[in-house]
């Protein structure tokens, strides 16, 4: 059967479990998993989108640039 194919048996059981609990049952055990998931996708996001932005102002700002501002600062 495999990897993939005892996922997919494994997520059909759980989806068929889920979808035979009430509305408010449903909401209970999904709201918490959603918001979870978007929290890990926002720390990673956010991370990511960190690193970017500290490599662009490394290639904006090049150590030559950097020497030549500290030396205007002293006059």
């Amino acid at each position: 059967m495999g990897r993939v194919g005892g996922f997919l048996s494994w997520w059909d059981g759980v989806e068929l479990w889920l979808s035979g609990l009430p509305f408010v049952a449903q909401s209970v055990v999904v709201i918490p998993v959603v918001l979870a998931l978007a929290y890990a996708v926002a720390v990673v996001l956010d991370a990511v989108l960190d690193r970017g932005i500290q490599l662009q102002h490394r290639l904006r700002h090049s150590p030559d640039e950097a020497a030549d501002d500290t030396e205007g600062s002293d006059r």
